[in-house]
């Protein structure tokens, strides 16, 4: 697999964002869709440090050659792993589901911003080109790191 260079560049903004702590906001294009997930009163933080970590291995990790479900098995955290269903049998999404997502050929949004809201909430702010998009895998991350549902707001 070779990634469009346009591709790339968006991957690499998006973790030149995640690693700046959002204080790169260069927008050129698309606009920004807002959610809203509620935490543990003393998960919130906990949430926001490792879902940026995860989506920075997983930008890290796409650039050149995807990872095997194995390599990924062993990139990503052990717990975060282990969230996931073992086989299609179940309603719950595998972890080789939840990656066709962010492949790059298959990605339609990315992270903008992630922001705590009081102590048990977060903004999760995408940037995305058209509208609708499959946003599914963004709320299993969250909901996989202990949200509550992951809700769109309305702007």
């Amino acid at each position: 697999m070779t990634v469009s260079e346009t591709i790339k560049r968006k991957l690499e903004d998006e973790k030149d964002r995640i690693l700046s702590s959002f204080s790169v906001t260069k927008q050129d294009e698309g606009f920004i869709v807002d959610f809203i997930a509620d935490c543990d009163e003393n998960s919130a933080e906990s949430v926001l440090e490792t879902s940026k970590n995860i989506l920075r291995l997983i930008i890290e990790n796409s650039l050149t050659i995807w990872p095997s479900l194995d390599e990924w098995s062993s990139i990503l955290p052990k717990e975060f792993v282990k969230s996931f269903a073992d086989s299609t049998d179940s309603d719950d999404w595998t972890l080789s589901d939840w990656l066709y997502w962010f492949e790059p050929e298959n990605r339609t949004w990315f992270l903008w911003n992630i922001e705590l809201i009081g102590n048990k909430s977060l903004k999760i702010s995408i940037l995305v080109y058209e509208h609708p998009f499959p946003w599914e895998a963004l709320e299993v991350l969250f909901v996989k790191l202990g949200t509550g549902e992951v809700k769109e707001i309305d702007t």
